[in-house]
């Protein structure tokens, strides 16, 4: 099947469902001999996993943290590394969710420790609270979740004038209806602080919010706090999180309250845009060295 130049609805519409993985996992670095728990790498929007070179680099390999670890990365589809995209019944279904999930699990099953150590931004961060939901007991040894947290509210009560803040998916989503659209779209994600040699075609993963239409019918009842959830703190596992103040919006204060009172997990507020995790990785590093390196 000839590839599409751009995600669209369109296309969508005549895709058939995906007979393979829609994700892909890769394996990064092997350690047959490998006593602790691997390292898994999950990226976002709208990003492959090559934002995370910085983290893996010969000399980083050395560092406690990473030392000896087996290193895998889940890449989402994107425009750098996996140009696939899926159909509509695909997204409808949560295809890429499960996948996530179906990988995850195919981690943990490799791990020599029976865990896994995961490092999530955005998507990538949302697809696996996903999972932890479905799975509270799920054994994850520590997570490090990049700006997005695990659950989202989006009633007036919590979050006042910035709830309409929700409504970014517009942005991010035109292009997947109508397609000139996505240089306007690049070009508010680059004043938004994203920054790529191929920034100018960032809008290829807007079929990550291909559900805007129906987010705008829903928003005026989410606002006025119906169908609201509680915040999800069932988290059995040692977690690092951090966001900018933008990302507020993509987490709760109670689940931010639960971590700051464990004395196993941080939270971490950066002043840098969304996209900190490739742009300051330097910021996270420092604390991921901290989080990781000593399991005890």
């Amino acid at each position: 099947m000839k590839q599409q130049l751009f995600p669209t609805i369109w296309a969508a519409l005549r895709r058939p469902p995906a007979r393979r993985f829609l994700c892909r996992l890769r394996r990064i670095q092997y350690h047959p001999d490998s006593r602790r728990s691997p390292v898994l790498f999950l990226h976002g929007f709208p990003d492959s996993e090559q934002m995370y070179d910085a983290y893996i680099t010969a000399t980083e390999r050395q560092q406690d943290w990473l030392r000896g670890r087996n290193i895998y990365a889940i890449a989402l589809p994107n425009r750098r590394t996996n140009p696939v995209w899926p159909s509509l019944h695909d997204l409808w279904h949560g295809r890429l969710a499960r996948e996530v999930a179906a990988l995850l699990d195919v981690v943990i099953a490799a791990s020599p420790t029976g865990k896994v150590v995961v490092i999530a931004h955005d998507w990538g961060a949302t697809f696996v609270w996903a999972r932890v939901r479905q799975r509270p007991d799920i054994p994850i040894e520590r997570m490090v979740a990049l700006s997005v947290g695990s659950s989202f509210r989006y009633d007036w009560g919590e979050h006042k004038w910035r709830a309409l803040w929700w409504l970014y998916g517009i942005v991010f989503g035109l292009p997947y209806y109508l397609p000139p659209v996505k240089h306007l779209t690049a070009a508010l994600l680059m004043i938004g602080g994203y920054r790529a040699p191929d920034a100018h075609r960032a809008a290829y993963d807007s079929f990550h919010y291909w559900d805007w239409p129906l987010t705008v019918l829903r928003l005026p009842w989410r606002l006025a706090g119906c169908g609201r959830q509680a915040p999800f703190t069932d988290i059995r596992f040692p977690v690092l999180f951090i966001r900018c103040p933008l990302d507020r919006i993509a987490s709760t204060a109670g689940f931010e309250q639960v971590l700051l009172q464990r004395p196993d997990c941080v939270v971490q507020l950066t002043t840098n845009p969304h996209w900190f995790p490739e742009q300051r990785p330097d910021e996270v590093l420092a604390l991921l060295r901290r989080f990781l390196a000593d399991e005890r």
